[in-house]
């Protein structure tokens, strides 16, 4: 790919924030699988989360997942809790990016 070429797709900024994440798959058998991961960037409509177990996650899967925004990184970011169902857009050798559905739940922080 020649510059110039490429272009940017994202339409939110990203910002580098290192928060918790907690995202749940319930299985075929019905049963809930939940794991910890960190993201490692956020935004308005997606996430970037790593230190997961990945072996059963492919693209496309719908997780269900919850992350809060401290109170210091709340004031650079419109939100301080996230928490619903995303999608996952990519799986990379250790980590993965998520895309937030349309019906997540956002607390926006009160100025």
């Amino acid at each position: 790919m020649r510059a110039g070429e490429f272009s940017e797709k994202r339409q939110f900024k990203r910002l580098d924030l290192s928060l918790p994440m907690i995202l749940r798959r319930v299985s075929a058998s019905g049963k809930d699988n939940e794991q910890e991961g960190v993201t490692l960037n956020v935004s308005y409509n997606g996430a970037y989360v790593a230190d997961i177990e990945i072996k059963n996650i492919k693209p496309q899967d719908t997780l269900r997942i919850s992350l809060s925004v401290p109170r210091d990184d709340a004031r650079d970011f419109p939100f301080s809790r996230v928490t619903g169902k995303a999608m996952v857009a990519r799986v990379e050798k250790d980590a993965i990016a998520l895309e937030f559905s349309e019906d997540i739940n956002r607390l926006f922080v009160a100025n």
